[in-house]
């Protein structure tokens, strides 16, 4: 009895939009970087595009969750150190 495999595909993509939203005053809508949760996007159907990336295998059985335990995950990991060289005796 084999065990059923899944798949995972996953796409990329770009489209055009539109947000309005509606300010108390000239300075509140002035302060807002980006449209909040009250605005309305219309999303354009004819920008939408899909691009294909990749597809994984998944294995249904497999535990997503960490195991508990003493292990340090950053273990092994540290900043690259890089060797300045005395560029002095260079010349442009």
């Amino acid at each position: 009895m084999s065990i059923p495999k899944k798949f995972e595909k996953f796409w990329s993509g770009s489209v055009s939009f539109s947000a309005t939203e509606m300010f108390k005053d000239l300075n509140a809508a002035a302060k807002a970087g980006v449209p909040s949760s009250a605005a309305k996007i219309v999303v354009s159907e004819k920008t939408l595009s899909y691009d294909f990336q990749r597809i994984k295998e998944v294995d249904p059985n497999a535990d997503t969750l960490p195991t508990p335990g003493p292990k340090d995950p950053g273990k092994g990991k540290g900043e690259k150190k890089v060797e300045h060289k005395d560029n002095k005796g260079i010349k442009k």
